[in-house]
C-alpha cells in the first residue's frame, strides 16, 4: 500500500525529510546517556553472571552512586535481582522474559528439530534440546519416541546442570572463566544415589566428557533413566546449546553407549553446521 501510493504522487512536492546528497553524510543521534549507561551494566551482569556493585562500578566505568541507582531502578521493573546474601547483583525474571522471545525466533529453534527427528527415528529414543540462560539449564524443545516408557516435559522446563547429559555437555565445553561463572553459585544437589554432589569429582567427570566429546547422565536425575548429549556451537565456535537422547537404562545398556553416542554426536555436528551456515 505504501508504495502504491509514492507511485501515485511522483509528481507532487513530497513532504518529511529530504534526501541526502551523495556527498553528505547521514548525522547518527547520540545515544541517550542513562539508557546507555543501564544497558551497559545489564550487559556486564550478563556476561558475569554476576557482580558486586564495586566491580560494576570498576568495569563500566559508571560512578558507584550511579550505578547504584542504574541498579535500584532496574530492580524495580525486574530486569535484575539483588543477591543480599552475597551483595551481589544477577539478572532478573524480567530480562530473561525479554531475552526468550529472541531464542523463540532464533536460528536454533528452525534448525534443531529437523535433525532431532532424525536422530530420534534412528535411535528409537526421546532427543531434546538445550541453553543455558542466565545460569539456568532450560528445555527448549524435545521430539519425543513412540516407546511407551520415556522420558517427557515441557519446553522451558528448567533443570539441574549438573544432573542432565545436555547440561554436564554445555559445561563440558565452556571457556574456563565461563565455567567457573556458572559452577562458583551452584549448588550441587542430590537427585539420586548417582548425582555428582562433590564439585572435585564434577569437574573430572567433565574433562573426561569433553575429551571423548560427549556426556552421559547416569541415573543422576531420575532412577533408571540414562541420556547421553554432545554440545552445539554457534559460527564463532561457542557453545550454545546441548542436544541429547534419554530413555530407560535397559535400553541403554554399557554395550550400547558407545553405538548411540556416535548418532548423538553426529545431529550436535549437524545442527552446529546449519547454525554456522
Amino acid at each position: 500500500m505504501v508504495s502504491l501510493i509514492m507511485n501515485s504522487h511522483k509528481t507532487a512536492n513530497r513532504r518529511g525529510r529530504p534526501r541526502l546528497k551523495s556527498k553528505e553524510e547521514k548525522i547518527v543521534a547520540p545515544p541517550v546517556g542513562a539508557l546507555d549507561r543501564g544497558i551497559r551494566v545489564l550487559i556486564y551482569i550478563a556476561d558475569t553472571r554476576c557482580a558486586t556493585l564495586a566491580e560494576i562500578s570498576k568495569v563500566t566505568k559508571i560512578p558507584p552512586a550511579t550505578a547504584h541507582r542504574l541498579l535500584t531502578t532496574l530492580q524495580q521493573r525486574g530486569m535484575v535481582i539483588h543477591d543480599v546474601g552475597q551483595g551481589k547483583w544477577r539478572i532478573g525474571p524480567q530480562a530473561y522474559r525479554i531475552g526468550s522471545t529472541f531464542e523463540e525466533g532464533s536460528n536454533l529453534l528452525e534448525v534443531a528439530p529437523p535433525v532431532m527427528r532424525v536422530l530420534s527415528e534412528e535411535t528409537g529414543e526421546t532427543a531434546n534440546l538445550a541453553i543455558e540462560e542466565g545460569g539456568q539449564l532450560l528445555y527448549l524443545t524435545q521430539v519425543e519416541s513412540d516407546n511407551p516408557i520415556r522420558a517427557s516435559f515441557k519446553n522451558g522446563t528448567a533443570a539441574f546442570f549438573h544432573t542432565s547429559g545436555v547440561g554436564k555437555a554445555i559445561m563440558a565445553f565452556m571457556d574456563k572463566p565461563e565455567l567457573e561463572s556458572l559452577l562458583t553459585p551452584l549448588t550441587l544437589v542430590s537427585q539420586t544415589p548417582n548425582s555428582i554432589t562433590d564439585i572435585k569429582e564434577l569437574q573430572e567427570e567433565l574433562r573426561k566428557s569433553r575429551h571423548r566429546g560427549w556426556t552421559l547422565d547416569d541415573e543422576e536425575r531420575f532412577p533408571g533413566m540414562r541420556c547421553i548429549a554432545a554440545p552445539v556451537f554457534d559460527s564463532l565456535g561457542k557453545v550454545v546449546a546441548g542436544v541429547s537422547i534419554s530413555g530407560p537404562i535397559t535400553r541403554f545398556p554399557d554395550s550400547k553407549l558407545e553405538t548411540l553416542a556416535v548418532s548423538v554426536v553426529k545431529a550436535a555436528t549437524d545442527i552446529s553446521e546449519r547454525l554456522q551456515s
